[in-house]
């Protein structure tokens, strides 16, 4: 059984965040039939709504920044009154006064505002990569179990080949005389459960697939063909992912709330300083029989006589420091995460090996040499059906192995932040 690894551990090609433009310009009922993981994890991005919903959330952020930067519009006072009309004679209404009023912030406030809101963009881009990579982590289980259910599909078929060859055998010797009717049964027997094993996984592959092509939205007229289940290679040393976790998206999204809270601090203290406001203004009144318009410039101040906004300072502080924990707690799994992933996946390739050489090479020979022995006579049923039953679960065993390996080779990815379809392009900015 040729299971020879064919998928690199991560691919380290820059590309653009969450998918190439031309991958989006194809149709999505003329996909070519030949999935890779790398493909797959591609096309889940493509199409996955959580990330559109991240890029919205992304896009609020930004407009919400635009707008934390900019002072408060002016106002504008217009009144109308009759008391020109009433003092010349002339009656009738006419334009009083009219002012604009336009608010001063003070302690930096605006720039500390502005500070915050590009802040909480960056948390959101932090954020679309953790989507990105969670969306991965899923396409990537979706697609090695869809190989597992494969790969027990073959595994199904050749065991009901030689089952088959075997009947055959047993009724060979059974009309010779040599073999009993209830051993001509208990061969046959093998064989019906061969063939209900294979007619079971073909349900467990159509349910993979199913699952496989929800997540993708491929077409159910596109005939889905997979890379071979494979062993992976060995994981870079935990020193080296241990050096990069720093880079996590998680982590990142951790540490930009942490600065955003922080800027918040700094706009609650500026906001203190209650606003400056000038007011200039022209009025027009009856002065000494004849009608003048006189200006007018005033200042105005609040006076913060019952709140002066320390609540707000405290509480920004406060969630400063709980941001700052959640941080630290986020680095604490995540490292944790990291180094059990590591040393399962670790421990399974060991254990691969170990069963291939062990028990699944000589599984096979010993059921090769008893098949040869029984058809010569010289070995009894028995000794056929165990060898059989053990090549069976040695086969078995081995390909779940492979599934498990790889679902831990998903989850070392996951917890590591690395990804199959970008490798951190922003990291250079």
């Amino acid at each position: 059984m040729p299971m020879t690894s064919r998928t690199r551990w991560v691919r380290c090609i820059p590309r653009p965040l969450l998918v190439s433009s031309l991958l989006l310009l194809v149709p999505l009922n003329t996909l070519a039939a030949d999935w890779t993981l790398e493909r797959s994890a591609e096309r889940a991005l493509a199409v996955a709504p959580e990330l559109k919903a991240a890029r919205a959330e992304r896009d609020r952020f930004a407009g919400l920044a635009d707008e934390a930067g900019r002072w408060p519009n002016p106002e504008m006072e217009i009144g109308v009154s009759d008391e020109v009309g009433i003092a010349d004679g002339s009656g009738g209404w006419s334009l009083k006064e009219y002012a604009i009023r336009q608010s001063l912030p003070l302690g930096g406030r605006i720039a500390h505002r502005a500070d915050a809101a590009d802040t909480r963009i960056e948390v959101a881009e932090a954020q679309t990569l953790q989507h990105a990579l969670t969306m991965e982590h899923r396409a990537a289980l979706a697609f090695h179990q869809l190989q597992w259910a494969q790969a027990r599909i073959e595994q199904a078929k050749h065991q009901q080949e030689w089952t088959q060859r075997f009947a055959h055998i047993g009724d060979r010797r059974a009309r010779a005389g040599d073999l009993s009717e209830r051993e001509r049964l208990r061969l046959n027997l093998l064989h019906a459960e061969a063939q209900a094993e294979l007619a079971e996984r073909r349900q467990v592959r159509q349910a993979a697939l199913a699952t496989y092509r929800g997540l993708l939205a491929i077409d159910q007229k596109t005939a889905v063909t997979l890379a071979e289940l494979s062993r992976p290679k060995a994981p870079p040393a935990l020193d080296t992912l241990r050096e990069r976790l720093d880079r996590h998206p998680t982590l990142r999204a951790a540490a930009r709330q942490v600065a955003a809270a922080r800027a918040e601090v700094k706009q609650a203290r500026a906001e203190r300083l209650p606003d400056l406001a000038v007011r200039m203004g022209r009025e027009r009144g009856h002065i000494n029989g004849r009608t003048e318009t006189t200006n007018h410039i005033g200042l105005s101040v609040e006076l913060p006589l019952w709140s002066q906004g320390r609540g707000r300072v405290d509480a920004r502080q406060s969630a400063a420091i709980r941001q700052d924990a959640e941080r630290q707690v986020t680095a604490r799994d995540l490292g944790i995460r990291l180094e059990r992933s590591h040393a399962r996946l670790a421990g399974v390739l060991e254990h691969i090996d170990e069963h291939r050489t062990a028990v699944l090479e000589p599984a096979d020979t010993v059921l090769e040499q008893t098949r040869q022995g029984f058809e010569q006579g010289e070995l009894r049923l028995t000794e056929l059906i165990d060898a059989a039953q053990a090549n069976i679960r040695a086969t078995q065993r081995y390909i779940d192995l492979l599934l498990e390996a790889r679902e831990h080779q998903a989850d070392l990815r996951l917890a590591a932040g690395l990804m199959l379809t970008t490798d951190y392009p922003e990291q250079n900015r």
